[in-house]
């Protein structure tokens, strides 16, 4: 029996001001009708104080109604171990993303203090070893550099364990250049934690792997996770990236969750030890499907490969058909959600999605980079 009843895929942004297109914020909605999904909508915002409002009334209308939500994001929801002690004083990442929310200010038009900030935590918590680097060459600030630092052999790293196993993936501690994901993690951590303490849906909403786990069942309604796009290749479309990707992500886990696949992926990756687990659930947190190199369920072979176990040119390429209906009669409208703003979603029952890119092949830009 499938999971979850709804699966939103969001594809963050780190903009500075209102900004729509290409490296903006898009969102997609998959609800299951029957024994397949449909896509509800596919809208692109342009700020993430719009995007929040809609996960407010997203979150809102599936409790009313007593369905069941994962909610996918693509930034980071931790940091290298040592990292929460280091800022906070304790090893738990809910004090660590408080942290980073009492800290941040985001303003309904993007505006944010986010380089501040990072120079700030360099001088009183990194002292002599920044970790934050990266800035608008057009800007200064005190103690964090357009360069990056020389690699710490202290703790924190890096990198997370989950991030050793996603080729191509970049350093939380990289707020800008092509494929940084530190601006979209401190901003979008700051802006899930304000939502799980005041928006009134916390006691609905579990953060997966954190709150759970590494769980195939939940108490709660709602889901949090994290998620990397790369791990799925985009077919050739005519539409902007960051839409291709988000539609792609919630078409494949719709597939996953109806074939009973999606709970594997939840479960836990088998070549971590005992120790990283506990790292994990404890401080760094963990990307949905990385680990898991080979689903053999319900009779079918299609794999998932984590970025850093692609099968090579020349090899086995696997791919999935997105067996998603388009057109259900009577299909509900999420309160909020605007019809002039939903995309046209080709016939997906058409379309053949691989599942990864081959070696050499990542993108080094899925998260985006920096917009003033």
């Amino acid at each position: 029996m499938p999971l979850f009843d709804r699966i939103l895929i969001v594809d963050w942004s780190g903009a500075g001001q209102p900004v729509t297109g290409k490296n903006s914020l898009w969102a997609c909605l998959a609800r299951r009708e029957g024994d397949g999904h449909a896509m509800e909508w596919i809208e692109n915002f342009p700020t993430r104080h719009a995007f929040m409002q809609r996960l407010d009334a997203v979150v809102g209308a599936t409790v009313a109604e007593g369905e069941r939500l994962l909610c996918g994001f693509d930034f980071a929801f931790g940091y290298p171990a040592g990292t929460a002690e280091r800022l906070t004083g304790s090893e738990d990442w809910r004090a660590l993303w408080r942290k980073i929310a009492d800290e941040i200010e985001d303003a309904p038009d993007n505006r944010n203090n986010r380089f501040d900030l990072a120079s700030r935590w360099n001088a009183r918590h990194f002292p002599g070893e920044p970790r934050f680097w990266g800035r608008p060459h057009q800007h200064v600030y005190a103690d964090l550099s357009d360069k990056k630092p020389p690699a710490s052999t202290n703790a924190p790293l890096a990198f997370r364990r989950s991030e050793q196993f996603a080729k191509g993936a970049k350093s939380v501690w990289q707020l800008t250049y092509n494929g940084s994901v530190g601006s979209q993690t401190l901003l979008g951590i700051a802006r899930l934690s304000r939502f799980l303490d005041d928006s009134g849906h916390g006691e609905h909403i579990v953060v997966w792997p954190f709150e759970t786990g590494f769980a195939t069942t939940f108490e709660k309604p709602v889901v949090f996770a994290e998620i990397y796009p790369s791990l799925f290749t985009l077919a050739a479309q005519d539409e902007v990236k960051d839409q291709a990707q988000v539609r792609t992500v919630a078409e494949a886990f719709a597939r996953f969750d109806a074939d009973g696949r999606l709970a594997a992926l939840l479960d836990r990756p088998p070549m971590l030890s005992d120790e990283e687990v506990a790292t994990a659930l404890a401080e760094e947190g963990w990307v949905l499907g990385i680990g898991h190199r080979e689903l053999d369920v319900a009779g079918d072979d299609t794999p998932l490969w984590p970025a850093g176990l692609l099968p090579h040119k020349g090899g086995e390429r696997i791919s999935v058909a997105a067996e998603i209906p388009l057109a259900v009669p009577g299909k509900r409208k999420t309160p909020g959600a605007q019809s002039s703003a939903v995309a046209a979603v080709p016939d997906a029952a058409a379309r053949h999605t691989p599942l990864s890119p081959l070696v050499g092949e990542m993108s080094r830009s899925d998260r985006g980079g920096y917009s003033p």
